[in-house]
């Protein structure tokens, strides 16, 4: 029996509203071809006063943007937003700022230090210059804000690519969106406006082109080589997209599986396309401003700056008393469950991979920004369905109401210039700027770590003791020197060493308590998170 002629009819009369649904027409499953009929009826016979192609055009944009996964998708940008609307105020960002505006006004690169006076003249490479300069045109043109549109997009880029890369190995949204979730909140400790998010963007790019390329054999390896160019020039991670690369082509080179580890094999002409990507990839890494300093520069953090390694946060490994450590374990037991109870056959370059980015992560937070890249779409392929979603049974209005939801939510929520400012205000002295404003003081001041770049941006007159880019005070041994101050080791006698006449530190501190309880140090300033002390007595009688 032909029913053709009833599946036109059928089309023609929902379009007039006239009959229900096809679900509730037990003679007709018309579920799977729904769309075809549709657009091919309303491209043949448009409704009477209606613009066949304004129908058609419409009716193709609602059903391609509001889908299930486009719901998923918008949820996940929304997450990013709100991550990152909390997480303007960086330590790094200060100093960052001010190299761009030396760039823009100067039309060179800064080589020397000339924001402290301990290390003053100290020789310098600015490794992240062209991240800096683009968070510095948007600090330009809308302040805080535009740095919040920049930082928020590149997080929300990352969120984006991460859920593609899972959706290119499951068929469920749903899993999808979990993974990249449990992925960014790994990744969390890395989402402030810094330089290394445009890093990366760069990372998870080449990562994209080489999935493709191992699954299809066909990707444009062409763009790996300016992407190394124009990650180095944004900051000194490339080095883990080296090994990325080197992972992803020395597994093909096993050619027989490694008991229930499968191998995929490189062909020849697989093995010569990817050998002058490395090539080209690597010569690409010298178009820079500083040649082969830069170059040398991430080696030079892993063998000098040992004690900076040592005793930074951000190098410091995973504490599992604390949420971020929560986390952790959660995304270890899904390794694991998946280990031991495989859907599908591991992949060698997923086992050497999963063990790589866990291993960076575990040894230092600020590489769990990559397990929390690379771990969702190899997870992902393992777990298998979390949800029933079927593409033929879309729920357009409920996905149109979550997006439209969503994108209300991030109009209202765009934070104002206030909201930012109150964020910079918590963990930065603007009090004690505003003072030292108002009433200079004569001498070397000794500051705190993490507020060094908040003071060379808003208080440029005065030489800092010690910023956060941390490699050229750890040359000069201020580094150590820093520390030895804020743990009373020989504090009052390194005071006098550097001259320091007064002292700007955070309130309800160990070193706040010994200037406190000290004769020969003053209290002049104090607030919520700050406290200013001035020397009474000589610098040089005690020097």
């Amino acid at each position: 029996m032909n029913f053709g002629h009833v599946a036109h009819d059928y089309t023609r009369c929902r379009q007039l509203d006239r009959v229900p649904p096809p679900a509730t027409l037990p003679f007709l499953d018309l579920s799977e071809h729904w769309a075809k009929m549709t657009r091919a009826a309303t491209a043949t016979e448009p409704v009477p006063g209606r613009a066949a192609g304004q129908e058609n055009w419409l009716r193709r944009a609602f059903r391609g943007l509001f889908t299930f996964p486009a719901a998923i998708l918008a949820i996940l940008v929304a997450k990013a937003f709100w991550t990152c609307r909390d997480r303007i105020a960086d330590t790094d960002l200060w100093w960052h700022l001010r190299n761009a505006q030396y760039v823009l006004a100067h039309r060179s690169f800064p080589t020397t230090d000339t924001y402290s006076f301990t290390a003053a003249g100290s020789p310098w490479i600015d490794h992240s210059w062209l991240s800096e300069v683009i968070y510095y045109s948007a600090y330009r043109t809308l302040g805080l804000r535009g740095v919040f549109v920049i930082f928020t997009l590149a997080i929300a880029t990352l969120t984006i690519v991460t859920f593609f890369l899972c959706m290119k190995r499951t068929r469920d949204p749903f899993a999808a969106g979990v993974m990249t979730i449990l992925g960014g909140l790994l990744a969390m400790v890395g989402f402030t406006p810094r330089a290394q998010n445009f890093g990366w963007l760069c990372f998870v790019a080449v990562f994209a082109i080489l999935l493709r390329f191992r699954s299809a054999r066909e990707a444009p390896l062409w763009l790996i080589p300016p992407l190394f160019c124009l990650w180095i020039n944004c900051h000194p991670g490339w080095p883990m997209g080296i090994v990325l690369f080197a992972i992803m082509l020395l597994s093909g080179l096993i050619k027989n599986d490694i008991g229930q580890l499968a191998a995929d094999p490189w062909r020849v002409s697989d093995l010569k396309k990817l050998a002058v990507t490395a090539g080209l990839s690597v010569a690409a890494l010298f178009i820079n401003p500083f040649g082969w300093r830069l170059v040398l520069y991430p080696f030079d953090v892993l063998l000098r700056q040992k004690l900076n390694v040592a005793l930074g946060d951000e190098w410091a490994s995973v504490n599992f008393n604390d949420s971020r450590g929560v986390f952790v374990i959660i995304m270890l037991a899904v390794v694991f469950a998946t280990a031991l109870l495989p859907r599908k056959q591991w992949r060698i370059d997923d086992v050497i991979l999963t063990a790589f980015v866990l291993y960076c992560g575990l040894s230092h937070i600020r590489f769990l920004v990559l397990t929390g890249i690379v771990l969702p779409p190899i997870l992902v392929n393992q777990i298998g369905n979390m949800s029933s979603y079927n593409p033929a049974h879309e729920r357009r209005i409920v996905n149109a109401i979550i997006i439209t939801v969503v994108a209300v939510m991030l109009i209202a929520g765009f934070p104002t210039q206030q909201v930012l400012d109150t964020q910079v205000s918590v963990l930065f002295p603007v009090g004690a700027v505003s003072f030292l404003n108002s009433h200079p003081q004569k001498g070397n001041i000794f500051n705190q770590y993490e507020w060094g770049g908040f003071l060379e941006w808003n208080l440029p007159q005065v030489p800092t003791f010690i910023d956060s880019r941390t490699d050229i005070f750890e040359y000069k041994g201020v580094l150590r020197d820093y520390f030895a101050i804020s743990t009373f080791n020989d504090s009052q006698k390194l005071l006098d060493k550097y001259k320091i006449t007064f002292i700007v530190y955070p309130t309800h501190t160990p070193l706040a308590y010994f200037l406190a309880n000290n004769a020969r140090w003053e209290q002049i300033y104090q607030d919520n998170q700050a406290i200013i002390y001035r020397r009474l007595d000589s610098v040089a009688g005690h020097s």
